[in-house]
């Protein structure tokens, strides 16, 4: 289910987020390129004009090359994907519309089956000094062929070639390019990412019931959860906390950044603790989260509350935790803004249900913690390219769903990352934070329709034509009696997820800690799998109490001596 709701989400939320440009090994039911996207394309069959002004040149980023030119890159497949006919990855409709709008022909170097075979294809590469004109690699990677002086100095092309829209994007999103920027040049450009942090979300209707105020410490919400259970507000078995379901995380990682969805991340966070990021210690040295005495002690107080049946007793066992969520058992759980998308079945077997989401619980120190969502694909250009432009024009961002000569070329085709080579999520930063403070100035007619960007914020104007038919008033409450949920079905979802868990996100004052790595180093490609393997278990071993709290000690012993300080040396020179 998370699967399909972050694919709408890049869809429809974050309007904009796909650019012309792919090639990572995202997968491709993830990754569907945006209907909505947020620019507009020019047509011209000139080569790249080159205009001469009073004092500067002028060159035109969506013009076309005079002769077909070459750009030859590595490849992630996924090879159970089925493409339309004959089409392949190197040559299908959105190749051939990248040869017709601007004579760019696609060659691929070498394929690789996506993920571990991409990237052991790309690391081949980069240790023969044997690279395609483009590819799109991780962080270490990047910092390797920086390091060996492999990479091309995008910095002159950036400014020439890339469009007013993908700089727009760049600019959005503070930072990220002086994250790809080594002794002042540039030598990536970097993918963004959706917001996120984890937020506790209660059913605010069993609080008011009991007379219960909103939780803001760890001992707030302990409490809470333990009156529903008292109070039996879910039936005979209500579950206090649910979470981690089978097969799946306790908390967010470096690898997976933005997995906030039915795990126990803010557990941690309130306590200060960061597992499965590398943050720095008091000495400024990089220190792996889940070996720090703040972690063990997170692990103390959940063993604590699984025994008393605060946290849910099948924890990680539990086949769906959605259906636990959904049958009206419990009345918290943990996740992202965008988890209203997942309570539909909830509010349909009970329409009463009043999920609402809240800014903890907070530390000691009353500061709300999160890790920070990373991007972790870049697209990088080899210095022995002859046309590096090329490869910041493919990365030209389009309005495609209005571009009626790429409809007609595409047949109205929806792309993904298997037809789009260099495929990289690019959407403007601040999209989730426009969308809801215009939603709500359009509620209260601060401003008129038209005074909504419906070309770099077109979902936003979207859903504002809508608002009015599902939110009633007071317009400042998201309590669930004061939406319309038959008005407009079709768009309740998207205007509760937003007035609801994207105004909260967007008005929290949220400390983020960013992980020192995003990728895995040298040592992590054989070590990592068994380190994370004796980490899971130990972790889930403690909770359960079937293993002491000493065993933690036991486990960062293992951890350092089994590849985890050869892994923390590697770490450290990325800092």
């Amino acid at each position: 289910m998370k699967k399909a709701i972050l694919s709408g989400l890049a869809l429809l939320v974050v309007a904009a987020s796909v650019s012309a440009c792919g090639g990572s090994d995202n997968k491709s039911n993830e990754d569907a390129a945006s209907s909505n996207n947020s620019t507009e394309t020019k047509t011209t069959d000139s080569t790249p004009a080159k205009e001469e002004t009073a004092a500067e040149e002028v060159i035109d980023p969506f013009a076309k090359f005079a002769e077909p030119t070459e750009v030859s890159i590595g490849r992630a497949i996924d090879p159970n994907y089925k493409y339309d006919g004959t089409d392949t990855a190197e040559d299908n409709v959105y190749t051939r519309w990248l040869k017709d709008k601007y004579n760019i022909v696609v060659k691929h170097a070498w394929e690789a089956a996506s993920g571990n075979d991409y990237q052991q294809k790309v690391s081949l590469a980069i240790s023969s000094n044997d690279l395609p004109d483009a590819l799109v690699v991780n962080e270490t990677q990047l910092r390797q062929m920086v390091k060996a002086g492999q990479l091309a100095d995008l910095t002159d092309v950036y400014d020439k070639y890339a469009s007013s829209e993908l700089k727009a994007v760049y600019d959005s999103n503070p930072g990220l390019l002086d994250s790809v920027t080594f002794d002042g040049k540039l030598y990536a450009l970097p993918e963004t990412t959706l917001p996120s942090a984890p937020m506790t979300w209660i059913r605010k209707d069993w609080l008011d019931k009991l007379n219960l105020e909103a939780p803001k410490s760890l001992e707030d919400l302990g409490k809470i959860a333990q009156a529903f259970i008292d109070n039996k507000m879910g039936g005979d078995k209500t579950v206090g906390i649910v979470g981690t379901q089978q097969g799946g995380s306790l908390s967010s990682n470096f690898l997976a950044s933005t997995d906030h969805w039915y795990n126990f991340s803010p557990l941690f966070f309130a306590n200060d603790a960061y597992p499965g990021i590398w943050v720095k210690d008091k000495d400024g040295n990089a220190v792996y989260g889940s070996i720090t005495e703040e972690t063990k002690n997170a692990l103390a107080m959940m063993k604590d509350w699984y025994a008393k049946g605060i946290l849910d007793k099948e924890l990680g066992i539990r086949k769906s935790t959605a259906e636990v969520v959904a049958s009206g058992q419990t009345g918290i759980f943990f996740g992202p803004w965008w988890s209203a998308y997942n309570l539909s079945d909830s509010m349909k077997n009970d329409p009463n249900a009043n999920w609402r989401p809240y800014i903890a619980p907070l530390d000691a120190a009353g500061k709300f913690n999160s890790n920070q969502a990373t991007g972790s694909s870049y697209i990088v250009v080899s210095k022995k390219a002859k046309h590096p432009e090329a490869v910041i024009k493919m990365t030209t961002l389009h309005k495609w769903g209005k571009d009626e000569e790429y409809k007609t070329l595409t047949a109205g085709k929806e792309m993904t990352s298997q037809e789009v080579p260099l495929f990289l999520i690019l959407g403007a930063g601040d999209q989730l934070e426009y969308a809801v403070n215009h939603l709500r100035q359009y509620l209260k007619d601060e401003i008129k329709l038209e005074d909504i960007d419906n070309i770099n914020y077109g979902w936003a104007h979207e859903m504002a034509t809508h608002v009015k038919a599902i939110k009633k008033e007071p317009f400042d409450n998201y309590d669930i009696q004061y939406f319309d949920q038959q008005a407009d079905t079709g768009f309740f979802t998207h205007i509760y997820a937003h007035l609801n868990g994207g105004s909260t996100f967007v008005d929290a004052d949220i400390n983020w800690v960013r992980s020192i790595a995003t990728a895995q180093t040298k040592t992590m490609e054989s070590r990592w799998t068994n380190l994370k393997k004796l980490e899971d278990e130990t972790f889930f071993k403690i909770i359960m109490g079937t293993e002491d709290i000493s065993a933690f000690d036991t486990f960062v012993t293992k951890w350092k001596d089994q590849g985890g300080d050869k892994i923390t040396e590697e770490v450290n020179e990325l800092k």
